[in-house]
């Protein structure tokens, strides 16, 4: 059972807009061509992602259950229809969408709740981005370093993944798994500050977190080159077609699905 800690990202909304990484700017290589488009962004936190869309031309619907994070993106995007909702109950039309992007929180959502809802609200043959942002997997000492973000022992960690899955209710064709490297220039202030925003962190007392962060400072030193840490970074997820509502019924199978 969830300790309820995926809503507490609104206690460090500013500090999370101000240090989580953004998308890489050759993001457009995985998205393609969206101008005009209408996306909706689901879990869209303090608007990272959403800044983004915008200046990619897109037409964007922001929905994030927190009301602090929220206001944070609407303070930084007012021209965005943002609104309070789930991934599991969003406040959204029917096949209203030509694109939905979920990035770093499809670990957070009630499933198979929200694959349906996302399929809903999206037209025929749109595309669902599930997508993750975060420091390189492959790289033995950022792995060491990662491993701080949570208690070894807490029994609520969530596991973050690379890839969805869709289920097998027909509603969407796995296209293809999508990978983009990238590097990250961070200070070892700034990286202190990023791990303040995680999950594991929030939910530490002052001392627990005093511990953590002196060992980031440890572990780092030795990075630092002209005072910054070139961090590597991967964006990486699955993205997904909303399979034609007249073809729901059809038989297709997982294997077949993974075109």
């Amino acid at each position: 059972m969830s300790d309820g800690r995926g809503l507490k990202f609104g206690t460090v909304a500013q500090q999370y807009d101000e240090y989580r990484p953004p998308p890489p700017p050759e993001a457009t290589v995985i998205l393609g061509e969206l101008s005009a488009k209408e996306v909706l962004e689901v879990a869209a936190g303090t608007g990272l992602w959403t800044r983004w869309l915008l200046a990619a031309g897109a037409k964007v619907t922001a929905v994030e259950p927190d009301n602090e994070m929220r206001t944070v993106l609407t303070r930084r995007s007012p021209e965005v229809r943002a609104l309070k909702g789930t991934a599991e109950a969003l406040p959204c039309n029917d096949a209203s969408f030509d694109v939905v992007l979920v990035s770093s929180a499809w670990h957070w959502f009630t499933q198979p709740a929200a694959t349906i809802e996302m399929a809903r609200v999206l037209r025929d043959e749109g595309l669902l981005f599930v997508l993750w942002n975060g420091c390189s997997r492959d790289v033995a000492w950022l792995n060491d370093l990662l491993a701080l973000r949570d208690d070894a022992h807490d029994r609520h960690r969530q596991p973050r993944g690379w890839r969805a899955e869709f289920g097998d209710d027909h509603l969407f064709i796995a296209v293809k798994q999508v990978h983009l490297d990238w590097t990250w220039p961070r200070t070892i202030e700034q990286m202190v500050a990023l791990f303040g925003t995680y999950s594991g962190a929030i939910i530490r007392d002052d001392a627990g977190k005093g511990t953590m962060e002196r060992e980031i400072r440890r572990q780092l030193v030795d990075r630092v080159s002209d005072g910054v840490v070139e961090v590597p970074m991967t964006l990486r997820g699955t993205l997904g077609r909303r399979v034609p509502r007249d073809r729901n019924d059809s038989p297709v199978r997982g294997a077949e699905r993974a075109g």
